[in-house]
């Protein structure tokens, strides 16, 4: 991939309690109009949502050239990664995922919002294997 990135992730400690967090960088000279945009748009969905299967937004902040979101670090890493080590998943295990899965686009949906991005990289997993999905909504 030759195009710069406009985001990049950062694993950081919280002065409050030592928790651990995602920040999402997002630099700004290098979004488009629509991208500023959707960052926004994003940033507002999760302020709203608050739901065990969905990225939790602990903090937002902006510097004159970049976006900052503060968001639940999950240690699991993400189901393509997950399915690309085990190479096929238990049926418990499908139906385990689809369950969270749709209990979470169900909260978003009965607030009248649309998740776009829906692919095994944006299904992060904690520590119990328990799913949050990450992405872009509109």
């Amino acid at each position: 991939n030759d195009k710069p990135s406009s985001s990049n992730y950062l694993k950081i400690r919280g002065m409050d309690r030592g928790q651990l967090y995602a920040m999402k960088v997002l630099k700004k000279a290098t979004l488009k109009v629509r991208d500023r945009v959707r960052s926004k748009m994003e940033r507002d969905i999760l302020a709203e949502v608050n739901h065990p299967f969905i990225v939790k937004l602990h903090y937002a902040f902006q510097t004159e050239g970049k976006l900052y979101l503060i968001l639940d670090f999950l240690r699991g890493g993400d189901l393509f990664t997950r399915l690309s080590k085990e190479v096929m998943f238990t049926e418990e295990d499908v139906k385990f995922y689809l369950a969270e899965l749709a209990l979470a686009l169900d909260h978003l949906h009965s607030l009248g919002i649309i998740y776009r991005d829906l692919k095994p990289e944006n299904i992060l997993l904690d520590e119990e294997g328990h799913i949050k999905i990450t992405g872009q909504y509109i």
